[in-house]
């Protein structure tokens, strides 16, 4: 199998194994200003090229994470936040054309849920809550073994659940996003605000002459630094509203928590934990594990192939 992780920045590649090995990887620059078409044409080439070093001929099929909702059937991007010109670009026909091989596609988000359940923290689980913590917050979600796609396929977006009526505007549009609380650039936010006040030396000193970021307000966080300790106290209280919500509506057998800002540990998962109770009901609660991935950057990767690995099959 092939698996293709398309990102804002870069494009990833790797052949994965029916056990989950991940091997000849590649990697290029996503050149997202160079417009839809040469990303695909450069996505094709990609694939051909770890095929070719793999030994894997035309009837290896490919996943295809793409960071923004896609439809899986046909494989049209109807937009993604970070690539410039794609609302309505048909990837699906630009690599089936370019590679004449079976290609499927996620969002990733529902990728990495996919990943999760097949080859990470969630191997073998019938029932799981996925929960990307980036930049912005995506996830995706198996139900009795399969991924919830929606009537257009674009199910999954867990960081836009509503946790408060009258909170921060969101990127969406909407107000009191869950990625307005739990997301990098919404802890960013905070803490800027909080660092031009007398409570922010902490945060100041980190940040030298750099901006501030989510990792700036663990490290000031990790010394006990009560202002960082209290951004990411907020941010976690969000994000158990959120995962009570996912446990009520789902019932998960397992919720399992990824992404860069999930590297931030129990400064902000310590938090979540303790808020869950308070918004899930004890039956259903009792019934789910809370986690971290274990599958890394990798989580779209594996996703990918797991897309592929069901064409297969």
């Amino acid at each position: 199998m092939l698996a293709v992780d398309l990102g804002g920045t870069n494009l990833r590649a790797a052949a994965v194994s029916e056990d989950g090995k991940l091997t000849h990887r590649k990697g290029v620059p996503t050149g997202a200003g160079d417009g839809p078409e040469a990303v695909a044409g450069r996505i094709a080439g990609l694939l051909e090229e770890v095929a070719a070093a793999a030994g894997l001929d035309a009837a290896a099929a490919a996943g295809v994470a793409v960071p923004g909702p896609v439809d899986p059937r046909s494989g049209e991007v109807a937009f993604t936040p970070n690539l410039p010109g794609w609302r309505d670009f048909q990837l699906g026909e630009a690599l089936r054309a370019g590679t004449a091989r079976a290609v499927r596609f996620g969002n990733d988000g529902n990728c990495a849920a996919l990943g999760e359940a097949r080859f990470g923290v969630g191997a073998g689980a019938r029932d799981l809550v996925y929960l990307a913590l980036g930049t912005g917050v995506g996830g995706g979600v198996i139900s009795g073994g399969r991924l919830v796609e929606g009537v257009g396929g674009l199910a999954g977006e867990l960081g836009h659940v509503v946790v408060a009526l009258d909170g921060p505007r969101c990127t969406c549009g909407s107000v009191g996003c869950l990625e307005t609380f739990a997301a990098g650039w919404a802890i960013a936010r905070d803490a800027t605000t909080v660092a031009a006040t007398a409570d922010g030396a902490a945060l100041r000193r980190h940040a030298a002459d750099g901006a501030i970021t989510a990792t700036i307000v663990a490290a000031a966080a990790a010394e006990g630094d009560p202002a960082a300790l209290a951004i990411l106290e907020r941010a976690g209280r969000a994000l158990g509203a959120a995962i009570g919500a996912f446990v009520n509506i789902f019932n998960p057998e397992l919720v399992v928590v990824g992404g860069g800002v999930a590297t931030l540990g129990d400064a902000l998962l310590g938090p979540a934990r303790r808020a869950l109770p308070s918004h899930a009901f004890p039956v259903q609660r009792a019934a789910t594990r809370l986690e971290r991935s274990a599958l890394g950057d990798d989580t779209a990767l594996y996703g990918a192939a797991a897309l592929a690995l069901a064409e297969v099959r």
